[in-house]
């Protein structure tokens, strides 16, 4: 009773205060505007807003601050969807049915989808951060390296064998991918690796380049060979958002998904591209079509959507409780927090427990405002449609430029986002995937940081990842995932000779 009567009066508070109402609404805007560029991030926007949040009160500001979190994880599906360019890291996933549902006329309907399962995997986010922050919070603390570990390895496991391509090529692009995220120095030891005396390369490759590189730069470089059909851009929200049997339909998809996102947010440092890999790979699982995915499932980008919103309030549970940051951007609210005089923590619900209370209510009502921002702005932004590809590279490109230079101001950065363009793009010719070799980057990291670390703690002894319960059922799943696939195949085909045998007999 006393968690409903506090939010009752959060609520209460949030509706009698047009100005709260007014920030909430300006901060989801802001966040739709950076996620849906790439280039621009969530933390790049939460850290360019601290400052012009000094003069408000500590809850508004805040509340802003994570209206611009939610609004620019939703934002980032919009460019996945239209033009195959994640806008977030996280919305790597989103790709890969999003922009096919296009190809096929289905723009406006993968968009419905996308918002759809962003509001409901931050309302069932926000569920859990009311509900059951302070028990998930100590739950994620007994969680050692070796689980951190095989977490990555399964979210590494799951992408090798999700794409289109064989394999072999799968796993090739990941371990391509993994190898891009040693350069630099050694987290341990302090030697440079892969840097062939560059002083650059010593800070090793960002993910940010990385992921426009890949991703961007092949796509821009394809329009210059051939020319598509143009897509042609829906004029009406007619046939946009999903009807309550459809709804009904991918309802466990995204209940499962936006579960798996808060309990990925909780743990830190995973962030929302484990969550959307771990909930597309259980969507597919559990479809009863899975040779549709990949090739324009509105599953899978329920799947995706749902995960990394569920990751944002996910994200805040270890945050507000434990003053741990799940992720880059709630590092840049622990910062802003601070600065308005809260300290996160066990305490931090007897200190100043009536604004963290309408802080929780502004992360609900952000929610909300994603399905209105985003339906009102639907509208301009499929126009991007209108335009030939043929043109519009032109002008991607130099935001792709852009972007990456803004990120450190280091032209540095624009070279190897450059470099890694026209390697991704040969990569794509010879059929091998790009997106094992992003989540490679992304995830390679926090695997040999928390291995290593598993390591020395066992002294060396690598039975440790299957001596911990969860850590041996996470390598377990990875695995399977990686085996199983392989050994239905080989049984299919010794079903295929035996039947042909049969048949010539």
């Amino acid at each position: 009773m006393d968690i409903l009567t506090n939010l009752a009066v959060a609520f209460s508070n949030e509706f009698s205060s047009p100005v709260s109402l007014a920030l909430i609404l300006v901060g989801v805007m802001v966040g739709f505007t950076f996620g849906a560029t790439p280039g621009l991030t969530a933390t790049m926007g939460v850290a360019l807003f601290i400052p012009l949040t000094f003069p408000l009160p500590a809850d508004m500001a805040i509340s802003m601050m994570i209206a611009l979190y939610c609004g620019s994880m939703a934002g980032g599906a919009i460019p996945a969807i239209l033009i195959n360019i994640p806008g977030t890291p996280s919305a790597v996933v989103t790709t890969i049915d999003g922009y096919p549902m296009t190809r096929n006329g289905r723009a406006a309907e993968a968009y419905g989808w996308a918002l759809v399962a962003s509001v409901v995997g931050g309302i069932v986010a926000w569920v859990a951060l009311v509900s059951l922050a302070p028990a998930l919070a100590r739950l994620a603390l007994k969680l050692g390296s070796a689980e951190y570990a095989a977490v990555a390895f399964l979210g590494l496991a799951i992408i090798s064998s999700v794409v289109s391509a064989p394999l072999v090529k799968g796993v090739l692009a990941t371990v391509i991918g993994l190898g891009l995220s040693v350069v630099g120095f050694d987290q341990i030891t302090g030697e440079g690796r892969w840097t062939f005396d560059s002083l650059q390369l010593t800070r090793g490759i960002g993910i940010m380049p990385a992921l426009i590189g890949l991703l961007v730069i092949p796509e821009l470089m394809a329009t210059l060979f051939q020319r598509d059909a143009q897509v042609v851009a829906p004029r009406s929200l007619k046939g946009m958002f999903p009807t309550i049997k459809a709804f009904m339909g991918q309802s466990i998809n995204m209940l499962r998904s936006s579960i798996i996102g808060v309990a990925t947010g909780i743990i830190p440092a995973l962030g929302g591209s484990v969550g959307a890999l771990i909930a597309y790979d259980q969507a597919r699982r559990f479809s009863g079509n899975q040779a549709e995915y990949g090739k324009g499932a509105p599953g899978g980008v329920v799947a995706s959507e749902s995960a990394n919103n569920g990751v944002t309030g996910g994200a805040l549970i270890p945050l507000l409780t434990l003053g741990i940051p799940g992720d880059t951007v709630t590092a840049m609210l622990l910062g802003g927090l601070m600065i308005h005089g809260l300290q996160p923590g066990p305490r931090l619900f007897e200190t100043s427990g009536d604004i963290v209370w309408n802080i929780l209510a502004a992360v609900l009502l952000a929610n909300m405002a994603i399905i209105v921002v985003g339906a009102i702005g639907f509208r301009f932004f499929v126009k991007v449609l209108d335009v030939p590809k043929h043109l519009l590279a032109p002008a991607l490109f130099v935001l792709a430029v852009v972007g990456t230079y803004s990120l450190s101001n280091s032209w540095f950065d624009v070279v190897i986002m450059l470099g890694l363009g026209v390697f991704g793009f040969f990569a794509t010719l010879a059929t091998i995937p790009v997106y094992p070799m992003v989540i490679g980057v992304i995830l390679g990291p926090l695997l040999e940081s928390e291995t290593r670390r598993a390591l020395v703690i066992s002294g060396g002894d690598w039975t440790t990842f299957l001596t911990r319960p969860v850590s041996a059922v996470l390598v377990c799943l990875a695995i399977a995932v990686l085996v199983l696939p392989s050994l239905m195949k080989l049984r299919q085909m010794r079903a295929d000779r035996s039947a042909s045998a049969t048949d010539i007999n």
